[in-house]
């Protein structure tokens, strides 16, 4: 049985950058890539009817990728009044690994976090899924690797679940993963002490299932500033966090460290929400 990766375009210029990370993410997960259009009544009024069968464009604008796609990729439209309700509905039919969204323009930014198909894909899904924010789009047409991973954690058991996630891909060993950890400041630095002995143990876990893996402790105040700063100065190519850490609720759409990294992030954020089922074990050795 061979994964599925969903990848939700509209049409747009955006679904580029998706499909670049969708390809690589494929490579990871033994996967194939599942290319959906959801047209909307809505949708049909604002948008000028093109001659021609829009399955056939999606098929040409995916022709490029779709060569590197070792397990194959399909094009697929479907009609709709609820375009995130068919996208999550088309995620659970498909058992997808996870759903790659491009977010849109700058601009629009405020939107592509709240209230957009993004939003209520993220929230409402049982599946992980890979953001790929507007400031990632030098991603678009090219070749991405993406196998440095940025890990921002805070110490509980649900900011780590997203490990699970990461080590059921069959080609986990290929990547190379940091798990970042922001404390308050504090005069003696006991919570940072604890921090890094804590993150001690579960690198050495990684290193023996395989997966290289690296730890750092940062004091600080603004923890998404500095997860967001960290992709610069680590030249990671993704980041990989749990919407819920250790307050045990999202106080916002994604919570308030992980809106913060969407809106800012230069890579694509990979999410993993309260609702997201449990990973299934790898396919392969």
């Amino acid at each position: 049985m061979t994964r599925t990766i969903l990848v939700p375009v509209d049409g747009s210029e955006k679904d580029a950058r998706a499909l670049a990370v969708a390809v690589d993410l494929a490579d990871l997960a033994n996967a194939s890539v599942l290319v959906t259009r959801v047209r909307s009544q809505d949708d049909e009024r604002l948008r000028p009817q093109s001659t021609g069968d829009p399955l056939d464009a999606m098929r040409a604008t995916t022709e490029v990728v779709a060569r590197r796609v070792r397990h194959g990729l399909t094009c697929e439209v479907l009609s709709a009044d609820d375009v995130p309700n068919a996208i999550l509905a088309r995620a659970d039919d498909a058992e997808a690994m996870a759903v790659v969204m491009a977010t849109r323009a700058p601009q629009a930014i405020d939107r592509a976090v709240h209230g957009s198909v993004a939003d209520r894909v993220v929230r409402e899904g049982t599946r992980p899924v890979v953001l790929v924010p507007p400031r990632a789009d030098f991603m678009a047409g090219r070749d991405v690797r993406l196998r440095h991973g940025l890990l921002p954690v805070d110490g509980s058991a649900a900011s780590l679940s997203v490990l699970d996630h990461l080590l059921a891909l069959p080609n986990a060993r290929e990547l190379r993963l940091l798990l970042l950890q922001v404390v308050p400041p504090e005069p003696n630095h006991e919570a940072a002490v604890r921090a890094e002995e804590a993150l001690a143990t579960i690198v050495e876990g990684l290193g023996q299932r395989g997966v290289t893996a690296e730890a750092r402790v940062v004091e600080a105040r603004n923890p998404a500033e500095i997860v967001v700063d960290a992709v610069r100065q680590e030249l990671t190519d993704f980041i990989a966090m749990n919407t819920r850490g250790a307050s045990g609720i999202a106080r916002t759409v994604f919570g308030s460290v992980a809106t913060a990294v969407v809106r800012s992030s230069e890579v694509p954020v990979f999410l993993i929400t309260p609702n997201v089922l449990q990973p299934s074990p790898p396919l392969s050795p």
